[in-house]
């Protein structure tokens, strides 16, 4: 019955509105619509009036009077819960004043018609001691039902209560609490501000706040580092889509036959590529320092997550609990660790005075005014064959290009060049200084460093596969190498064509060949060194050993060698282009300076005492570090210098013959044969040394199905050893073993049969 009258009163107030200005009066369709479907709902149509209405919905959804149409055709349904809502909305979107009034009294028609018929569900009545026209009993009421846990109930007994008494605060404070038990968080924030309004006391307001502000809390420990996994996803993505796009372009260019380096050759659109490629560079660079505090929050907020897990547990797993606080401990630590540590540079070698070389210091200002770079502060010099330059001092002043900068020198290598090829070679290097590239690659090789670091520190503290950081590192590491290849080529090669545009191309082939070579020949000499001293014949001379060794290397494993040297292929992560590329792009080029074909070491005031006093201390040095790690000197022999460099020979062709062998090289075999002969010879047939080398090549000759060949060699191994007073039995009993397992000759046990 009520119903009836509340339509027949919406039916008697339609017909005022018609009368007033259009709704819709600047867009005549949409008015003509409006006014079919208010004329439908008049005439009791509400089909032809629902038709019109859909068109409202799609073209002006967020209009008033669309509102107000929809809550009157959902009341002709019957529908008063929908249009409660969309009554409420015509208000709140601002309904035209002169109709605000009917729209009012309609809600708060539908909003009483309502709360009857939840009175009537809930029962709410004088006889269950509530009554439903006292604010007062209503507020008791909607506490009792709430602390019951019946929140339907308690929420009907509080709209009841506002609707009641609109003005009473805390009605709605407590309409507030119970919105916000049943989750609607935006209707409750406004109970909220219309109780605070009225007055309300900080009771009840002071529980909803509360929880609001711990679902914020909530939402932040959870928000905040979900948003720094996304931000270093994304700058990893970007960087690892932006740098392989860059160092793709680039490598491709590096293949171009008319390749264009220096600025002055370069096109608009190639210069626009590499200041992207620098972009790109600091971006991916700066990733990491800004990734550093947000990988401590990160690693914090998943081991907490799985510690609550845990603690969640009917039974707490304790060795799990253990492992979960480890890996946690380890890789905070690890960051830490990977982060604060010493970068000072060791000076390798010993600073060189002017007075020293004052030609070499000479050459250096010729050289830099070439390169149009400021010249080195600082040079030094060591027995080794690296040729380099650096900026120290401090990364701000690094940056800034006003480090110290510094040239090291490796006289193993400076003593086989010309004076052209070493100022070709330092021209390269002060092309570095002159493109900014020492700047940039202090921070590069840092970063890999210090991710290097962080990554074997929260290995070893173990269950590193738990930990997100750790495989953020493992993927930034290789995106950052991807990144910086391409960029390191190209600096190579620019440095190159900057140093042969001086003094021509040729001439900076030849001497990158003799560098190239001449630092395989000083590690192999090193190596040839260390074995002279295991047979009691230590060498004098370091360079002259490794002449020697330069000398005799058989023309096979040269060839091998510079194959493997010049023209091994790179993959997408090596930062210089193979020697015969970087020849290639310089050959034929000329240079405007004199060509001058003496001896580097004439740059030198006395260039011999110099390399006897560097290669003397480098045998010092070796000899130290070798007496630490517990190798003893075999008693010393006395030979001539030439049994010496005939014993060094014979090594240097075994250590051929074995790098070779590692390779599958035909001549590996015979060459191995050749060689222990030698060393039999140089050495003495029952020395200690010869047992090792013995051994291998019975192996080899096994392999090579020469098993009595194999016996042999391993009986000599065994009564080299036999032949020692103090042989210990277990090494003649291994080698016992290894004979045995020597199969026997089928083939001859045939040819007998």
């Amino acid at each position: 019955m009520y119903a009836l009258v509340l339509v027949l009163f919406f039916a008697s107030q339609a017909p005022a509105s018609a009368t007033e200005q259009p709704p819709f009066h600047g867009a005549p369709g949409l008015q003509a619509a409006y006014e079919q479907a208010d004329a439908a709902l008049r005439n009791d149509q509400p089909e032809e009036a629902l038709r019109n209405f859909h068109r409202l919905l799609a073209d002006a959804p967020e209009h008033p009077a669309t509102h107000w149409l929809h809550g009157r055709l959902r009341l002709k349904r019957g529908h008063f819960a929908e249009a409660e809502t969309a009554l409420s909305q015509a208000l709140a979107r601002g309904i035209d004043p002169r109709h605000r009034e009917e729209v009012e009294g309609q809600l708060d028609a539908v909003r009483r018609h309502l709360s009857a018929m939840e009175e009537a569900r809930l029962g709410i009545s004088s006889e269950h001691g509530v009554n439903a026209h006292d604010p007062e009993s209503l507020f008791d009421a909607g506490i009792r039902s709430l602390e019951a846990g019946e929140v339907e109930g308690a929420l009907a007994h509080a709209r009841r209560l506002t609707a009641l008494a609109p003005w009473n605060g805390e009605g709605h404070a407590l309409l507030a609490v119970i919105l916000e038990t049943r989750g609607d968080d935006e209707a409750a924030r406004e109970a909220v501000r219309r109780a605070r309004e009225l007055g309300a006391t900080q009771g009840l307001l002071r529980v909803v706040e509360e929880r609001f502000e711990d679902r914020r809390r909530g939402w932040l420990l959870v928000g905040i580092p979900l948003g720094m996994a996304l931000f270093l996803g994304l700058g990893l993505l970007l960087s690892w889509l932006a740098g392989r796009a860059l160092s793709s372009a680039q490598l491709g260019r590096l293949q171009a036959s008319d390749l264009h380096l220096l600025r002055e050759e370069q096109t608009a659109s190639e210069r626009l590529v590499d200041r992207l490629y620098i972009a790109v560079l600091w971006f991916s660079s700066l990733l990491f320092y800004v990734a550093v505090p947000m990988m401590v929050v990160l690693t914090l907020a998943v081991f907490g997550g799985l510690l609550l897990a845990m603690a969640m547990m009917p039974v707490i797993p304790v060795k799990l609990l253990f492992i979960v606080v480890i890996a946690c401990l380890g890789g905070i630590i690890g960051i830490f660790r990977g982060l604060f540590f010493r970068d000072a540079q060791p000076d390798e070698g010993r600073a060189l005075k002017r007075e020293e070389a004052p030609r070499l210091f000479a050459a250096l200002e010729e050289v830099a005014d070439v390169a149009k770079s400021r010249k080195v502060d600082r040079v030094l010099i060591d027995a080794g064959t690296g040729i380099g330059v650096s900026e120290r001092g401090g990364r701000l002043r690094g940056l800034l290009g006003r480090g110290e900068r510094v040239l090291q020198l490796g006289l193993g290598v400076v003593r086989l060049l010309t004076v052209s090829e070493l100022k070709s070679i330092l021209a390269h290097e002060y092309g570095h200084f002159s493109h900014g590239e020492t700047r940039l690659t202090p921070i590069i090789g840092r970063i890999q460093i210090q991710m290097v670091r962080m990554l074997h520190a929260i290995q070893a503290a173990g269950w590193a596969s738990i930990n997100p950081v750790w495989w953020f590192l493992r993927t930034y590491f290789f995106v950052h190498l991807r990144i910086t290849a391409g960029h390191g080529r190209r600096r190579e090669l620019l440095a190159d064509r900057v140093s042969a545009l001086a003094y021509g191309g040729d001439t900076f082939a030849r001497a990158l060949t003799k560098t190239v070579e001449g630092s395989d020949a000083f590690k192999r000499g090193m190596s040839v060194t260390v074995g002279l001293r295991a047979t009691g014949r230590p060498t004098k001379d370091l360079f002259h050993t490794i002449d020697v060794v330069a000398r005799d290397t058989p023309l096979e494993f040269q060839a091998f060698m510079h194959a493997q040297l010049f023209a091994c292929p790179v993959d997408a992560y090596d930062t210089h282009p193979p020697p015969s590329e970087r020849i290639e792009r310089v050959a034929g080029l000329p240079g405007h300076r004199p060509v001058e074909d003496t001896s580097a070491l004439t740059l030198f005031a006395d260039g011999e005492a110099l390399t006897a006093e560097l290669g003397g201390e480098l045998l010092s040095n070796l000899e130290n570090t070798l007496e630490g790690q517990g190798h003893e000197a075999a008693p010393p022999v006395d030979v001539t210098d030439e049994e010496r460099d005939r014993l060094a020979a014979a090594l240097a062709l075994h250590h051929a013959a074995v790098v070779l062998g590692e390779h599958q090289h035909p001549v590996a075999y015979p060459l191995l044969q050749e060689s222990v002969g030698r060393l039999e010879q140089t050495a003495g047939e029952k020395h200690p040394y010869l047992v090792p080398l013995l051994t291998d090549l019975s192996r080899l000759h096994v392999e090579h199905q020469a098993l009595d060949a194999a016996r042999h060699a391993l009986q000599r191994a065994i009564d080299i050893v036999q032949s020692r007073p103090d042989h210990v039995r277990q090494e003649v009993d291994a080698l016992n073993v290894l004979l045995s397992e020597i199969p026997h000759d089928t083939r001859a046990e045939s040819r007998t049969d």
